[in-house]
């Protein structure tokens, strides 16, 4: 399907006979949305353009000011607008997409001091960008932003000069606009704050109108968009220092070993049709009330050590997976899509490492909690030979492991 540019009014794909084209407003926001002369191009819009192709859907966006793009959809002279983070305001007549993109935010300023987690009680001059997701953020939890302005590279120019303490933003999108400025207009200190997503709030009417539309849209997200965010270096030194400090023992626990060696005998000899009919059953459980596979794991002495572990840290843990020689679950902290995890990476990796270091996957969305997670994966050895004998598998919560300060990663410090 064949698109054409309308500059700052349309982008429109060919009417088919049974249906107008959808109707979606957006700003530019780059590189989600960026003008190139006549032409409107960015991550968010060739997401669209894959996603409306594979479903055969006719689509026209329009460029507009952010309120208005917005304000259209709620009036019912739109039917979406994108690339939006969950807003409060839009709650009651739109319904948001599975993501198409992923924004890191950070505080920028020239101190070395974290601005506060909420703003009620902060006496910071906070700056921001008129109408965009960060000040619709900053507004519900609290804090005070002045002065509104129209761009980021006002903001920065605010901070060089102290007129204000700090602004949040989005990394790639001020990593961009760093690139048009002087060296000495960047901030001295950045602060991550969290991972945010973007997508196609669509309008409740069209919602009405056809049930099964945003479920359709959600596939094909993931079918166009199979990975959206990558994690730095920096991030993964953090991770890296995070399951060293916290994590790394769990793999020695007597009690967890002795579980890997008693699977690791009674699954002697077995086949690889045995494991795909088992994984099968695993699967086909979900659906049915009687779950004998399922029950036998959660059942496992170890399984309930394994959830009150991920209690623990409440919120930073976000499933634990302990599996045999053959990747087949031993016990869960809850129940996972498959029980044979052989075919991935998160048991591949370090079961078949030279060298014994954790595996860390990469950044995963899951679609039931509406977070990222990335999995930390390490061997689990015999003591009496150090043979491997199986994996332990950790699903961290990124946004809550890179929001946490160095002297929280102990364990009674998480408690507190």
């Amino acid at each position: 399907m064949l698109g054409r540019l309308w500059l700052a009014f349309a982008f429109a794909l060919p009417l088919t006979a049974h249906t107008a084209p959808l109707r979606l407003n957006t700003d530019i926001l780059p590189p989600y949305q960026v003008q190139e002369g006549d032409r409107l191009t960015g991550s968010s819009i060739n997401a669209l353009a894959c996603i409306f192709e594979a479903s055969d859907r006719d689509y026209e966006i329009r460029v507009l000011p952010w309120q208005r793009a917005v304000r259209e959809v709620s009036q019912g002279k739109a039917e979406g607008f994108f690339s939006a983070t969950r807003m409060n305001n839009a709650s009651d007549f739109a319904t948001l997409s599975a993501p198409l993109a992923l924004e890191k935010w950070y505080w920028y300023s020239n101190s070395t001091e974290r601005p506060p987690a909420f703003g009620a009680a902060n006496s910071l001059r906070i700056g921001g960008v008129r109408g965009s997701n960060q000040v619709d953020w900053l507004l519900q939890h609290g804090y005070s932003v002045d002065p509104l302005v129209t761009n980021t590279a006002q903001l920065l120019q605010l901070l060089k000069r102290g007129r204000i303490d700090a602004f949040l933003a989005d990394q790639q999108t001020l990593r961009i606009e760093m690139t048009q400025q002087p060296l000495d207009s960047r901030p001295l200190n950045a602060h991550f704050q969290q991972y945010t997503t973007l997508g196609v709030y669509f309008s409740n009417s069209l919602l009405i109108r056809e049930p099964a539309f945003l479920e359709q849209f959600n596939r094909q997200v993931f079918q166009c968009i199979p990975e959206i965010g990558v994690l730095q270096v920096e991030e993964r030194a953090r991770l890296q220092h995070l399951y060293d400090t916290l994590f790394d023992n769990w793999r020695r626990e007597p009690m967890l070993i002795q579980a890997v060696l008693q699977q690791n005998k009674a699954h002697t000899g077995i086949s690889l049709s045995r494991i795909h009919a088992l994984d099968n059953q695993w699967q086909q459980e979900q659906q049915q009330t009687e779950q004998p596979l399922i029950n036998s794991v959660h059942s496992n002495a170890l399984s309930p050590w394994l959830t009150q572990q991920q209690a623990i840290y409440k919120g930073l843990v976000s499933e634990i997976i302990v599996t045999d020689q053959h990747g087949l679950n031993i016990a869960t902290s809850e129940t996972t899509t498959d029980y044979w995890q052989g075919d991935e990476a998160k048991f591949a990796e370090p079961f078949f490492a030279s060298e014994d270091k954790p595996y860390m996957g990469p950044l995963s969305y899951d679609q039931s909690t509406q977070r990222y997670q990335v999995h930390i994966s390490n061997t689990v050895r015999n003591p009496s030979n150090g043979e491997v004998i199986g994996v332990l598998i950790l699903g961290i919560d990124i946004e809550r492991a890179l929001k946490m300060e160095d002297s929280l990663f102990t364990k009674e410090a998480i408690k507190q």
